[in-house]
């Protein structure tokens, strides 16, 4: 599951911001570079949430929908390499900032469960002692 699609984008920055990115001759949005910086934002954000919760996710909570976006939109502006890049920098620097403070339990993503520490990881048991002081 993506955590935020082509018409999330539309919606947040406009079809005309994403021709200017994508096209350089201004027809029409290419899908493959917006696909492209989707899946680019998708692993950066798994990396931070990979730390605390088990992915992929059940549900995708509507936070990181925009998050998605702006670490997106960064991605296609750097690309195209744009000079107005400053917002676009500083959107991405929030939505990596809001990231590690979800990973690091200072924020949350609404309803979705972290990984209980140590939930799957290998356990070592015995029997218990076979030598000791009173039984050689």
């Amino acid at each position: 599951m993506s955590y935020a699609t082509l018409t999330d984008l539309i919606a947040a920055y406009g079809e005309d911001e994403l021709i200017q990115l994508t096209d350089p001759d201004g027809e029409a949005i290419k899908p493959a570079s917006i696909e492209r910086a989707l899946a680019d934002a998708q692993a950066e954000i798994d990396g931070y949430l990979a730390v605390r919760f088990t992915l992929p996710l059940a549900t995708n909570p509507a936070v990181l929908v925009s998050r998605c976006c702006d670490i997106a939109l960064y991605r296609l502006m750097t690309l195209a390499r744009q000079n107005d890049v400053e917002d676009a920098r500083q959107r991405y620097e929030d939505a990596v900032r809001f990231l590690r403070d979800v990973a690091a339990g200072r924020a949350t993503l609404g309803n979705v469960e972290p990984v209980a520490k140590g939930a799957g990881a290998a356990q070592m048991v015995s029997a218990g002692r076979v030598f000791g002081r009173g039984n050689w």
